[in-house]
Order: C-alpha cells, then sequence, then structure tokens
C-alpha cells in the first residue's frame, strides 16, 4: 500500500557552524501523492538534488520533517528506507553481467534464488530487456538506453515504496532522451510507485510529470502540472523557465481594482481584479484579466510592472496597424512545426532579444528587414520586475 509523502519545513544548511553558511532548502514544505510520478525542476543550485538525497537519506536535514505516511522517514536510517534510486552515471557494475546488476540488492537481502530468478526476469520484461538478458552480456556491452533501463530495473526488482531518480537521461543524447522519458512514464505507471525525477531540463520535465515543483535558492516557487505552470506561472522567475517569456517594461494606468463586469457579475466577489497598463514607449494600452495578474492587490497607478507573453502570443507582420510595434529582424530558425523569430526592438520597451512563434515563414521578411509586432488578444499577463531572470 502506497502513502502521502510529506515535507514539512523542510531546511538544509551545509556547514551549519562554520563561517559561510549555505542553505540549500529553505522550510520545503508540499506533498507527494500515492503514485505519482512527480518532478523537482529548476537551475543549478537550486536544491532539487539536495531535497532528493535527504528524502533518500544520503544527507541529513537540518530541520523539518518527511513523512510517509504517518511515519517520519528523517529519523530512519538509509538502509531501512526501501527506497530505489537511479543516479545520472547509472552507476553499474561493470565486472557483473546485467542478471547480477539487477539481483545484487536482492542478494543482499538474503532472498532464495529462486525467487531472485523470478524477480529479476519479471522485471527485465517489464523495462523491455527480455532478449538482452537472455545474452546476459556486462552492461559495457549495451547501449546507453539500455544501460539506464538495467539501472531501473535494479532500483525496482526489490518493490521499494518509492523511486527517486537523479538526472537519469542527462548522458544520453537528444533522440534517446525523448524515447527514454516516455519509457520512464510508462514504467512507472506500470508499476504505480511513486517516483521523484530530477531534472534542469524543462522539456523533458513537461513531458514526463504528473506535477512539478518549480524551485530557485532553495525555495519552491510553484507548484502544478504542466499545463498550470505553462499557461498560468505564479511569477516573472517562473514565467521565464517554464518555455520563454518575451518581457514589455509597462506602467500601470489605473490602481489594481475590482473589475466592473465581474463585480456586476459577482458582487459578491471583491478579490476579482483587473488592470490597465500603457507600454513603457507609450506604442499602446492592455487591459490584463484577472487570471493573468499577478500583482499586490494594492498596486497604484504609475508602479513599474512587466507585460510577459509567450512567442506565440506575438505577429511578425510586414505594415504597420495601430498599436504595433516596430522591431527589426535578428535571426530566422526553422524548427519544424514552428519558425522562430529573433526580434530587436527599442531597449527601453524590452531590454531583451523577443522570440516570436509563426506557424511558417513570413512572406518577404528576411534576417536584418524591419517588421512590426502585433500582440494577440487577452494574452498578456502582468507581474512585478526584478524576477524575471532564469538563473
Amino acid at each position: 500500500m502506497s502513502f502521502n509523502l510529506t515535507y514539512r519545513k523542510v531546511t538544509k544548511i551545509f556547514g551549519e557552524h562554520g563561517r559561510n553558511p549555505v542553505k540549500a532548502l529553505d522550510e520545503v514544505s508540499f506533498t507527494i501523492n500515492p503514485g505519482e510520478l512527480f518532478c523537482l525542476l529548476g537551475p543549478s543550485g537550486c536544491g532539487k538534488t539536495t531535497l532528493l538525497r535527504c528524502t533518500a537519506g544520503l544527507e541529513r536535514i537540518t530541520s523539518g520533517q518527511i513523512l510517509y505516511g504517518d511515519r517520519d522517514m528523517s529519523i530512519i536510517p538509509p538502509f531501512r528506507r526501501n527506497i530505489g534510486m537511479v543516479f545520472q552515471s547509472f552507476a553499474l557494475y561493470p565486472h557483473m553481467n546485467i542478471f547480477e546488476n539487477v539481483a545484487y540488492g536482492l542478494r543482499v537481502r538474503k532472498l532464495p534464488e529462486e525467487e531472485v530468478k523470478r524477480r529479476v526476469t519479471e522485471v527485465m520484461e517489464l523495462v523491455g530487456l527480455t532478449d538482452e538478458l537472455k545474452r546476459n552480456p556486462s552492461p559495457s556491452a549495451l547501449s546507453g538506453g539500455q544501460q539506464q533501463r538495467v539501472a531501473i530495473a535494479r532500483a525496482l526488482v526489490y518493490d521499494p515504496d518509492i523511486l527517486l531518480l537523479d538526472e537519469p537521461l542527462a548522458n544520453l543524447d537528444a533522440k534517446l532522451r525523448r524515447y527514454m522519458r516516455a519509457e520512464i512514464r510508462r514504467i512507472q505507471k506500470a508499476t504505480q510507485i511513486t517516483a521523484i525525477f530530477v531534472t534542469h531540463d524543462q522539456e523533458e520535465a513537461m513531458a514526463i510529470g504528473d506535477r512539478l515543483a518549480v524551485m530557485r535558492k532553495g525555495i519552491v516557487e510553484q507548484i502544478g502540472t504542466s499545463d498550470e505552470i505553462y499557461h498560468r506561472p505564479d511569477n516573472a522567475f517562473v514565467a521565464n523557465f517554464i518555455g520563454k517569456m518575451n518581457f514589455f517594461h509597462a506602467r500601470l494606468k489605473t490602481a489594481v481594482s475590482a473589475a466592473p463586469a465581474a463585480q456586476a457579475a459577482f458582487p459578491s466577489a471583491p478579490d476579482t481584479i483587473e488592470a490597465l497598463v500603457e507600454l513603457e514607449d507609450g506604442s499602446q494600452q492592455l487591459r490584463i484579466s484577472a487570471d493573468r495578474l499577478h500583482l499586490p492587490p494594492s498596486s497604484t497607478a504609475g508602479t513599474r510592472v512587466l507585460v510577459g507573453m509567450r512567442p506565440e502570443h506575438l505577429v511578425v507582420e510586414t505594415a504597420r496597424k495601430p498599436g504595433s510595434i516596430p522591431g527589426q529582424v535578428n535571426i530566422i530558425q526553422h524548427l519544424g512545426q514552428v519558425v522562430r523569430y529573433e526580434i530587436k526592438v527599442n531597449p527601453r520597451l524590452s531590454p531583451q532579444m523577443l522570440e516570436i512563434d509563426m506557424p511558417g515563414l513570413v512572406h518577404g521578411v528576411k534576417e536584418g528587414d524591419p517588421v512590426f509586432l502585433t500582440i494577440k488578444e487577452h494574452s498578456a499577463s502582468l507581474y512585478l520586475p526584478g524576477e524575471e531572470h532564469a538563473e
């Protein structure tokens, strides 16, 4: 029977009593559901691997609790936690054949030989390596993807309560990574084991996870499904880290207030808000709807803000329209399903090079040409400035 895995104010400080202590985890609190494939995502140094190692017992937490059901795992030694772990380096024993690699954990537990053979056969079938098991070579005779599946089989063979995967696809080529992330999801759903997958690859996390936790500097910035985090990021950092977000400098034209239309429809919902902003260069005004507004409700007129839009929310055109933004094409990239235009605009309006995804080539537009950008209606989101950099 599976239980919730709960983190309660988990803090980890390296060098706690030294001159330069480092707080790797800062009161991290959330719950992973039984049978869930949960991804920890963030830039290097954000604390995701530290949290994974604390879960495994390879690092001792400074304070807080890690609960499996109602059992406090943080006081249980690592070898009694019944956790399977898959490492980035695969960590297979080169002097053993693949049967002995997978069977190693069972032999340590002193299971009968017939039980060892049965379990290894079953788990190798699960990971799709039945033919390789018949040949039974050393791991060095297998491809990278096959070695990764042997590592997963070794972690699953003794029926752990939780499976931890620490950037397991980092050493594979791009095509094999796409194949293996689908395989990992298939295996996890077949076993229904609770799994935590650590990665810094946004696409990988969105493709494989039931839910994601985006971390930065030891803090969980947001938890949600891929769709929730991509379309409704809580702040500018998450917006810019998950996918690509174009930012424009702007100022509030009016204080954040209850939307009149919403007030009429829902008089008991005073927290329904919207905002009117003007882009920094005065080219146009935008009304931001309540579900795309990420500002304190007390924000006043004149407050500097960031307007954020995904690459698909902008359109590249050759003719000026009312409210369009002039720019110059820097780079055109053909990415298969879309053509990505890298556009330079007035740095006062946006300090970054903008990226716009179009369904095809815009006729007559070449690198270096002047163009005009229009914003799709109801696509913009509003954020506080200063947190847009995905460091």
